[in-house]
């Protein structure tokens, strides 16, 4: 029987999250801080050397009791070799042996490394709102659109370099009508910062008044183009309702592929509330092949904020088993 602890980590572009437990869904301690791109990977590093011992301290577990690290990175990995690709939000990642250093600086015997997306997939699937259903889909929509596909209570990777990577299936934009629409990535149209981007446009031409909403002066964000929708702005109305759309394509061509029982939506976005996940429903049964409708559904996540870190200290429960057995 497993009875050591086991800890994990979230690296992202902005947020940097350590939690420590059992990998049974329930986190005894949590460090969260702020990233600063501009200190690069090694700042990064520097902020989990320091904030490990912090963590354990909190929770009053012994560094020789914990018996695996598990890792949700914010970029593309290499899971088997344990090696982080790239980052897109910080330098200094490229081709970095995760596992390898954590083992050696964190003094701990095994460590693990998958993407975020597929970390947070992974704790749905056990802990959260896919608790019970398979296959599972697992979409988080932020600034970025990642995914993950869990089959039989494990990360699917394809041919090992992952899977569920929805944000770059091509979509129609949902400009102009019929032969008008051009394609383009799910992200250039539905993530956050895509959304952003068409609320900055509209602000520059002037079509888009954001004080009566009481936002501050600076760069347009998605959460604002949220509002003014909600607020009845036709043309911020319209950016949201491509990014629903384009998202009811991806989804109905994931569903055709392979067929999950549940989809479960994370991430930023899908914070807009039941409006939101009602009207990507009906963007789905408009566009999913006919035979599969109304064999899965779409709900929204369920760990919050920590999601990432649930999956990590579950892919690390995973490791220790592994390694002990």
């Amino acid at each position: 029987m497993v009875s050591r602890w086991v800890a994990g980590i979230e690296i992202g572009g902005t947020k940097l999250q350590l939690g420590v437990g059992r990998g049974d869904g329930k986190i005894v301690a949590l460090e969260r801080l702020a990233v600063d791109p501009a200190r690069q990977a090694e700042g990064i590093r520097r902020q989990i050397l320091e904030a490990f011992p912090r963590l354990l301290h909190s929770a009053g577990i012994a560094r020789a009791a914990v018996g695996a690290v598990g890792f949700g990175f914010g970029g593309p990995v290499n899971a088997d070799q344990g090696r982080v690709e790239r980052s897109y939000q910080v330098a200094g990642w490229e081709d970095f042996p995760l596992a390898e250093w954590a083992c050696e600086h964190l003094g701990v015997p095994s460590a693990v490394l998958h993407n975020d997306a597929d970390s947070a997939g992974l704790a749905e699937a056990r802990f959260g709102a896919g608790t019970g259903r398979a296959p599972l889909l697992y979409i988080t929509v932020g600034s970025g659109i990642g995914g993950a596909l869990i089959l039989n209570d494990r990360i699917y990777r394809g041919f090992g370099k992952g899977a569920g990577e929805i944000g770059h299936l091509h979509v129609p934009d949902f400009r102009g009508e019929g032969p008008a629409y051009r394609l383009a990535e799910l992200e250039q149209v539905a993530s956050g910062w895509a959304i952003a981007r068409a609320g900055q446009q509209l602000a520059d031409a002037g079509r888009l008044d954001l004080t009566d909403l009481g936002s501050k002066p600076g760069p347009v964000t998605g959460w604002m183009v949220a509002e003014a929708a909600r607020h009845g702005h036709p043309d911020a109305a319209g950016i949201i309702d491509r990014g629903q759309k384009a998202l009811g394509v991806a989804l109905a061509q994931a569903v055709a592929m392979v067929a999950p029982r549940r989809i479960v939506i994370g991430g930023g976005v899908s914070l807009m509330g039941e409006p939101w996940f009602a009207s990507v429903r009906r963007a789905v049964d408009q566009f999913v092949f006919a035979p599969f409708r109304g064999g899965f559904d779409i709900v929204p996540a369920a760990l919050g904020e920590e999601v990432v870190v649930h999956g990590a200290l579950a892919l690390a429960h995973d490791a220790l088993r592994q390694h002990v057995s």
